[in-house]
């Protein structure tokens, strides 16, 4: 057989390189589309988005020191990241919230992603509804279908490990970071009338806002 020119060999490793990252960029650049929560995350007849952004702060608090032996808490937080920072992105309501605090979501379901051992690249309706699971198993005290719940498909290192890890993921500051500055942009978007579409009707100074302009500015 005859030997590859060097030359050729190059090409054909270039083209190798180029070829890698392509799929992981199809995967990243599907199109987010919301899609509603899976069950059992928050109580039912409530706003989803505000209670997920409530229950984050709540479950992710402490988060930057890390949660250990409260799976059942975490697995809820790491499914309503996956459903969150996809709804943040992709749901026209939450356009007001400043972009900042909306990547920063996504940044901490990543955070999360790793702490738990999850395929970086995985869907997220598939990663929050097999948390969801987990999250309802874990309550109902029975381990065995929380480990069923997490498939190698999305969690490589198997069920019964991303228990362990579930139990303790170790500091989880951006989490703890970004779900509190959420909270705080949508709280000061409440005082503020800044969910309003009518931006001609003037915010009280009171309010956030400065009030009446005179004519021309």
């Amino acid at each position: 057989m005859a030997p590859i020119p060097p030359m050729t060999r190059r090409r054909a490793l270039a083209s190798l390189l180029a070829l890698a990252p392509l799929a992981a960029c199809a995967e990243l650049s599907r199109p987010n589309l919301s899609w509603a929560p899976p069950p059992g995350l928050m109580p039912p007849g409530t706003d989803p988005g505000r209670t997920a952004i409530a229950l984050l702060v709540q479950d992710l608090q402490g988060a930057n020191t890390g949660l250990s032996g409260q799976p059942a808490r975490v697995a809820r937080a790491a499914a309503l990241l996956e459903w969150l920072a996809v709804d943040l992105m992709a749901n026209p309501r939450w356009a007001p919230v400043p972009r900042d605090a909306r990547v920063g979501i996504g940044l901490a379901r990543d955070e999360m992603r790793g702490a738990l051992g999850a395929d970086p690249l995985a869907a997220s309706p598939r990663l929050a509804a097999a948390l969801a699971s987990a999250h309802r198993a874990l309550l109902a005290g029975n381990r065995a279908a929380a480990a069923s719940a997490l498939l190698e498909a999305l969690f490589p290192r198997g069920g019964e490990a991303t228990l362990g890890r579930l139990s303790d993921p170790g500091p989880l500051p951006q989490g703890e970071i970004a779900s509190a500055a959420l909270a705080e942009r949508v709280r000061l978007l409440d005082e503020t009338n800044g969910w309003a579409a009518d931006f001609d009707t003037p915010i009280p100074a009171e309010r956030g806002g400065r009030g009446s302009l005179p004519f021309g500015i």
